[in-house]
């Protein structure tokens, strides 16, 4: 899985022995918040993760993305909403800053005890694309061109699901992760 093989290039990094090799959360990236702190992957550990890949300035696919993701959190039962995270990673550490991502989760009214939106370092962004399996580009217009996908970590960090594309149901990944809160 691509988690592992991307410490190939670190002969010294050591997995972490409770995680699985599949592990997003074995990558050592260090990813901003949107309210300034520094956090690993692994800091989602213990809950099952919905995460997605975008930037803010986007105007049509990545808004669709986050009211896709705001969908799962509304149908999910009552009592597993704050068994739950959600994460949207940017895919432009340049435009956005803390103070953008912010903005963004406040006029998206993102509740942010559940979701968490985060930046880090070219390389990091390319290392976390890659584990989910997310092509992207620039486009030549101060955006990108990226693949839309929505991943379904267990609480190990392993993805689950995918959905891919804008014009796909959330009911499947919204039942998967009921399944994995019924563990």
């Amino acid at each position: 899985m691509a988690p592992i093989a991307a410490h190939a290039r670190n002969p010294d990094h050591m997995i972490n022995p409770a995680l699985s090799a599949a592990s997003v959360y074995n990558l050592e990236s260090n990813w901003t918040t949107q309210d300034g702190a520094t956090v690993s992957l692994g800091s989602f550990s213990g809950k099952p993760l919905v995460a997605a890949m975008g930037y803010t300035t986007c105007k049509d696919i990545c808004p669709a993305v986050v009211v896709d993701m705001m969908w799962i959190e509304k149908h999910l039962p009552s009592e597993a909403a704050d068994k739950v995270r959600f994460a949207f990673f940017s895919l432009d550490p340049e435009a956005d800053t803390p103070e953008r991502l912010r903005l963004y989760a406040d006029s998206h009214g993102l509740d942010l005890r559940r979701w968490t939106l985060l930046r880090a370092d070219e390389d990091a962004v390319r290392e976390l694309a890659a584990s989910f399996d997310i092509g992207y580009r620039p486009d030549g217009q101060g955006g990108f061109d990226h693949t839309v996908v929505i991943s379904l970590l267990d609480p190990q960090g392993e993805i689950v699901l995918q959905q891919r594309g804008t014009q796909t149901s959330s009911d499947e990944l919204l039942a998967r992760l009921e399944t994995l809160l019924a563990r």
